[in-house]
Order: C-alpha cells, then structure tokens, then sequence
C-alpha cells in the first residue's frame, strides 16, 4: 500500500518538510570517480534511468510469476475480493498467557466495541536491549475501524501513531489514543513525551485484511492449529504440498523447518508462533538454536508465509530460500544480535511485513526480489535492508520500494546503518534499485556500503563487488549522527556505480559528499552520483 507523507504530518513531528516541486530531472550534483575525480551533474542522468527502467520491468514481471504460482496452491490466496463487505474479527486469549500490563485496547465497528487481546514480550538481550517490552494487538476487519489503546501504567501528554505515511492523526484523552483507520497496516502507537529512542514499552497494532482461503481442519494436508496454546517443539517438518495454518488465538511453541527441498507449502493465519522455548539466555549459545521458519534448500519451490506473528526467536525469524516465494503480512519482534528478520530465495516478495529484530530485518542476497509495503522498527544492531553478507555468488536485480522504518536504534556499535552492505563474499552483488522509502526516529547511520574483510570470511576465497545500485527518493526525518560510508577493499574490488538520487536527511537534500556527510575512498570507489532536482522537490 502507498502513502502519501504531507507536510502536516512531517511538521507535527517537529521534522522539516520538503518544499513543493515540479519533481524529476534536471538534477544537480557530482560525480566521485576512482582515483579522486570529480565532475559536475546538470541535466539529465539516462544511464541511471536505464538501470531502474530494467529493473522496474524485471521485478514486476517476476511479482506476476510469483503469483501464479501462488495461484496453484490449495490455500494461496492472500488478498481479500474487492468489495468484501465490512467486517471486524477479533481473536481469543489463549488459555495461560498472560495480558500486557501496559496496554489495553478496544475496536469498534457500527456493530459496537469489542476488546481486542494485548501479548506482551519482554526484553530478552539485557546488556543492550534499550527498551523493557512490546506489546501488540492483532484483528483482522475491512471497511472502517475505531481503535482505542488505553494506557495501564504511567501518565502521558499525548500520542502520535506510526508510520507517519499512514497519515492517521489520533486523539488523546484521558489516557486513551483514539483513531480511524479504513486500510490494513501494522502500526505503532506511541504515548508522549515517549516516542523517540528508545521507547521504553511499544505498543503495536496489527490490522490486518480479512483472511482469504482458510483451510479447512478435516483437510488432511493441513496441521490446523486452533486457539489455544500449543507445545510443538522444535523440528516440526514442513512438507511439499502441506499447509501449516494457525488460528487467530493459536499460541504455538515450535520450530518449523524443512529437512530438504521442498515445493507448494503454505504457513499462514493469525496466529503466534513463539520461540522462547529455545532461547538459552546467551548470545553464542542461542547462535546455536534452530530459526522459527527454515526452508534453507534452494532448490524448493512456490512457498508461502502469511499472516502470521513470530516473537521471541532466539536465532533468525523466516529463511525461505526456495524460488517464487512470497512472505506477505508477516510481523516478527526478536531480541538478540542474531535474530535475523527475513530472506526469501531468488524470485521472492517480501510484502507488507512488520519487522522488529536485531539483526538485519530484511536480507536483500538472492536476485529478483521484490520488497515492498513493510514497516520496520530497527533494534541496536544490523540493517534495516541488508545488500550482502559474505555472499559467494553473482546475485542481481532487486526492487525495493514504498517501505517505512519507523525507529532504528542503533547508539553504540560501529557498523549498522539502515541500508548496508558487508560485503566479503567472491559474488558481485548488483543492480539494486531502492524508492521511495521513508525514515523517521533513527539518528546514527543512513548508509554503510562497504566491501571489506571480517572475522566470518576467508579472504583467500577472494572479493567481489558491488555495482549498479540506485538509492532514489530516500527521505530521512531526522538527523544521523555518523557519516555515511562508501568504500571497496581494493581497486579491483570496488563499491561502484552508486547513486544517491533525490536522498533527503538531516534537513538537507543531498547534492554531492559534504551535503551529505560522506566519506567516499577514491581508491576503491568508482562513478559514486550525488545529486537532486534543480526544482527543490527533492522527489523523482
């Protein structure tokens, strides 16, 4: 789903907002080529437009293949029919789970007001977590809802939700958040003065589209999971031509990983999938521990995961690896330096997810992926959009568009940025195309695009690169603390063909490296573009 951010909603979160343009070309700005030359942009730039032309045609003619194939599964449909009739389903309390303390919520449609369950998970990685818990609530409706989220503890001035592209304006009073919203979103609603980093209790609203294609419990190639709490364990299988649904209510204690290839599986519903039965409390042990989705072979195929909510996973949430995958609607929230969020294999979508971790929320490794329509709330560590780790192969072509990060907390380690790439591996990782996405509370790096050397890689496997990737129409609210970085290994090994078109931060739309805060190396970069439209917009 698309927004639109007004300057009404930046200013009344204290931002400075962009001025009114005719949008697009001409630009304005430099070029920082290897050895340290520099040249001025005026005009148009046509060899940046082919690229994202390319890939805009590629990625949505894999998106129409993906759905085809989602088409062939018995239970694969995942948007609801045009003119669905107004309709609010909430969910039960599972039977030993226990509400938040913090937060209470109720949601009314003309048929009247009913409440809607609070979870709560704490904290889990204490040494660095910045914040004490999250709570959520999760209720599926179409047509126009009423929410109201009650504050049990503390005293507040005011609220605000998020993502500010949503463009709900709430109500306060009496500790109580008010709002309408008539379209599906995962948002966040935040008390005042609380709502920069860190927030210390988060309160996350789930609301999402009615469910389409409910499989049915006698179907005997379905594990139904019905409200109600479950203790599956680790190791469940998943299996070619099964579906795994969970209801709305079902609390479910499990691992869920494919042993091989597989191929047409489905796991979705409304339900949670938990991992804290795996968490050992310590971070190399729990490095050890098995992720709450796992299809790791790559030759598995049309896969689906919808809907579901994943907490507490001591090691990565979802890797699905398999070709023509789809990860739509999905919200995860996780603690530890190695909760990885998401990745799908080649041919994926990664559509309207909520994504809380602290790992790198969305991996981007495996080409001809499209993400697209996700709200992402950064811990202290990773990327909110991860371009490599140590990748071995060529892998190309990603499309990444109309996606809100909404917090990224990071305030002591070196590295992390909201889009970033450590990159070690021999692979060249290219033509990546990053659009309209927007940043609000994050304040210590937009960008740190690198190929460099760590303590996970063997250099004498050799480097590779990375090349032809377009960041366009990136608008940050907030002002980062840290310089951006772009730099190779060497001057083989470059970071080249980067461009920052239109890329708004710290009040500033960025037209060459001081603008912007960056520091390029000469001697291992190549063909680095900065710059924005002469009219102002700051918009493509």
């Amino acid at each position: 789903m698309r927004f639109l951010v007004t300057a009404a909603v930046v200013l009344a979160l204290g931002c400075t907002a962009l001025p009114a343009g005719a949008d697009g070309a001409p630009y304005t700005g430099k070029q920082y080529d290897f050895g340290g030359s520099i040249t001025q942009i005026s005009g148009d730039v046509p060899v940046v437009d082919d690229i994202a032309n390319s890939i805009t045609t590629s990625t949505n003619a894999t998106v129409a293949e993906i759905a085809a194939h989602r088409d062939s599964l018995a239970y694969g449909g995942i948007y609801p029919a045009a003119g669905t009739p107004d309709q609010l389903t909430t969910y039960p309390q599972p039977a030993g789970i226990a509400a938040s303390d913090q937060y209470s919520v109720t949601v009314e449609q003309a048929a009247g007001q009913q409440p809607s369950f609070v979870y709560k998970a704490l904290a889990r990685k204490a040494d660095t977590n910045r914040e004490q818990d999250t709570s959520w609530t999760s209720f599926s409706f179409s047509g126009s809802v009423t929410v109201r989220v009650r504050l049990l503890a503390g005293t507040a001035t005011g609220c605000l939700v998020r993502p500010i592209s949503a463009a709900i304006t709430p109500s306060y009073a009496g500790n109580v958040c008010t709002f309408t919203t008539n379209q599906p979103g995962n948002l966040s609603v935040e008390f005042e003065p609380n709502i920069h980093n860190p927030v210390l209790h988060p309160m996350l609203v789930f609301a999402n589209p009615p469910e389409v294609d409910v499989p049915s419990p006698s179907d005997p190639n379905v594990l139904y999971l019905g409200p109600g709490v479950h203790h599956l364990g680790a190791n469940q299988p998943i299996q070619s031509g099964k579906t795994i649904y969970l209801a709305g209510g079902a609390y479910v204690e499990a691992a869920f990983i494919a042993a091989g290839a597989v191929s047409n599986v489905a796991i979705k519903g409304r339900g949670v999938i938990s991992g804290l039965f795996l968490d050992t409390g310590d971070q190399d042990q729990n490095k050890d521990q098995p992720g709450l989705i796992d299809i790791a072979d790559q030759a598995s195929s049309n896969l689906l995961v919808e809907g579901v909510t994943l907490v507490d996973g001591p090691r990565f949430n979802i890797r699905a690896l398999g070709q023509y995958t789809t990860v739509h609607n999905v919200k995860a929230i996780s603690w530890w330096y190695s909760t990885d969020g998401m990745v799908g294999g080649n041919k994926s979508l990664l559509e309207d997810n909520f994504i809380k971790v602290n790992d790198d929320s969305i991996k981007l490794f495996w080409g001809d992926t499209v993400a697209r329509g996700n709200t992402i709330w950064q811990l202290e560590n990773g990327a909110s959009f991860m371009i490599s780790w140590n990748i071995q192969q060529d892998s190309d072509t990603f499309h990444v568009y109309d996606n809100d990060v909404i917090h990224s907390e990071a305030y002591q380690l070196e590295k992390p940025a909201v889009f970033r790439a450590l990159h070690a591996g021999s692979g060249t990782m290219s033509r990546y195309l990053f659009d309209d996405i927007r940043i609000e509370n994050a304040n210590w790096r937009l960008f740190y695009l690198a190929v460099e050397n760590n303590k996970w890689y063997d250099p004498a496997l050799g480097y590779g690169e990375v090349d032809q990737v377009i960041f366009r129409n990136i608008h940050a609210y907030t002002t980062f603390s840290q310089p951006n970085v772009v730099t190779g290994v060497d001057a083989n090994h470059k970071v080249r063909d980067i461009n920052f078109q239109n890329v708004y931060a710290d009040g500033v739309c960025f037209n060459n490296s001081q603008a912007g805060n960056f520091s390029i190396d000469p001697g291992t970069t190549n063909a680095i573009r900065i710059y924005r439209s002469t009219d102002g917009s700051c918009h493509t």
